[in-house]
């Protein structure tokens, strides 16, 4: 589905993400990649392969939107170190060609030079382009003329139907010139988000973007 935002087409993916058809700029939020291995470490219990869903993901999604650059718009490692870092080593490596910019989310706790050494940018509160504001966290004031494209909230939409059956799906949300990203990671959560008014809510299926608000 394409959406326009300060006269820039947008592509909202299904695989949660959005596409900047302009710049050949794929661009994520919260992926919370490490988180796996966290809670192993905490005594959780995780299936052994459910840290490899994705980045499996990730890497499908870069062959078939074949970017120029891949924005990740914080929260990409849930950790320190750990042993699931040569696994996103690996797929960072994979696309050499591809420049990947890190905007720094609160989860970033790992030392910045294990980025670097993967010649992943860094960028520590916000990346402006044209009238385009990347961030972790939505700002609390977008600056006229301005939207702003964020993480963080991991925002979701809860469908009910006329027999009161419901399904609750990840969605973009746009709303005062903010678009918010649905986190890519699998093992995050949602938050509701409220059909406030002039809001428009784009739900995620496992195979299209539906505009169920707006």
């Amino acid at each position: 589905m394409q959406l326009i935002l300060q006269d820039i087409p947008f592509i909202l993916l299904c695989e949660k993400a959005t596409y900047r058809e302009d710049s050949c700029t794929l661009i994520l939020s919260d992926l919370h990649l490490g988180k796996a291995a966290h809670f192993r470490k905490a005594g959780i219990y995780m299936p052994p392969d459910s840290a490899l869903k994705d980045y499996a993901h990730l890497r499908l999604l870069i062959h078939k939107m074949q970017p120029e650059q891949v924005y990740i718009l914080g929260d990409l490692f849930h950790s320190e170190h750990n042993n699931e870092w040569d696994l996103f080593a690996a797929t960072i490596k994979a696309f050499p060609e591809i420049r990947f910019v890190l905007v720094l989310g609160n989860h970033d706790i790992l030392k910045h030079h294990h980025y670097e050494e993967l010649n992943i940018t860094l960028v520590e509160n916000s990346l402006t382009e044209g009238n385009i504001i990347y961030s972790h966290a939505p700002l609390k004031e977008v600056p006229e003329g301005f939207t702003n494209i964020a993480g963080h909230i991991h925002p979701g939409v809860r469908l009910v139907g006329i027999a009161d059956q419901s399904l609750t799906l990840p969605c973009f949300y746009l709303h005062n010139n903010c678009l918010l990203l649905p986190a890519f990671g699998h093992l995050t959560g949602l938050q509701i988000m409220r059909n406030e008014k002039g809001a428009r809510i784009f739900a995620v299926t496992g195979s299209k973007v539906v505009d169920v608000f707006g």
